[in-house]
């Protein structure tokens, strides 16, 4: 899908501070769902907000748009999305927020979609205060505006199977230590917290029929640990190699294309 290569690499490019929230790709988005006959909105905390369809099933599609501080905005112009079958770069979370403009752009085959862009999840993991700080204020106004999303979807990059039990691992470990290098799944399905959640999940990936895609136990640290406060959720996206705090991950776009036909057929 050249649309998605293009998108990606055009979105990979941009940076954001999730601290500062100084960066290009905020307005890139806005502008790019604008041309593309959408009607975003941006609340007062830089959220970029998108609605489509009406009734029910409320999905809402939730993808951060800020970059692991760690990284410099000077390190993604050597990425090399775009020239060929793996793309390589800074893609943690220029992915997810690729999938939810496509989807945005879409919409829901029925019912109605919320597509949510926050401007800061990656900010000290350490503070459970700061950290999703955006997801904390989407479920905010959602209450405010009494929305009650069906279920919530965290739209972000996520590791490759993992080499032991998520609650035996060493996170100071290398990135070969810690994941199989040769795993040949596409997606996983994980960051669920309840078993709501859970069940929703399991259900999605057996009606989805791809044995690419699967449903594992790993809590995650991400936005689908706040929306559960709202409505069941959990965490999906293609699994990328390499470490989401640097530049060089990598990941083959047949796992971003097979990510798409499952948030699509949710």
């Amino acid at each position: 899908m050249k649309n998605m290569t293009k998108l990606l690499a055009s979105m990979e490019k941009r940076h954001l501070n999730g601290e500062t929230l100084r960066g290009p790709r905020p307005s890139f988005i806005f502008n790019e769902l604008m041309r593309r006959g959408c009607r975003p909105m941006k609340d007062q905390c830089g959220n970029i907000w998108v609605e489509k369809g009406s009734g029910r099933p409320v999905i809402a599609f939730s993808s951060h748009m800020d970059v692991d501080p760690r990284i410099k905005k000077e390190e993604l112009k050597k990425s090399k999305v775009g020239k060929g079958r793996v793309a390589e770069g800074v893609l943690d979370n220029a992915v997810g927020c690729t999938l939810n403009l496509l989807l945005a752009d879409k919409g829901p085959k029925k019912g109605r979609g919320i597509y949510i862009f926050t401007v800061s999840e990656e900010i000290r993991r350490d503070n459970p205060r700061l950290f999703a700080k955006s997801a904390r204020e989407v479920v905010k106004d959602m209450r405010q505006m009494g929305i009650k999303p069906d279920l919530c979807v965290t739209i972000d990059v996520t590791y490759p199977k993992l080499l032991l039990p998520h609650f035996k691992m060493d996170w100071n470990r290398t990135h070969d230590e810690l994941f199989l290098s040769s795993d040949a799944t596409h997606c996983y399905l994980d960051g669920y917290f309840t078993r709501a959640s859970k069940k929703i999940g399991e259900r999605l990936v057996r009606k989805f029929r791809n044995s690419k895609v699967k449903v594992r136990n790993l809590p995650g640290h991400d936005e689908a640990a706040i929306y559960r406060r709202i409505a069941p959720s959990f965490a999906f996206g293609p699994v990328v190699f390499g470490g989401f705090d640097r530049p060089g991950q990598r990941m083959p776009m047949a796992h971003m294309r097979t990510a798409f036909r499952f948030l699509r057929s949710i």
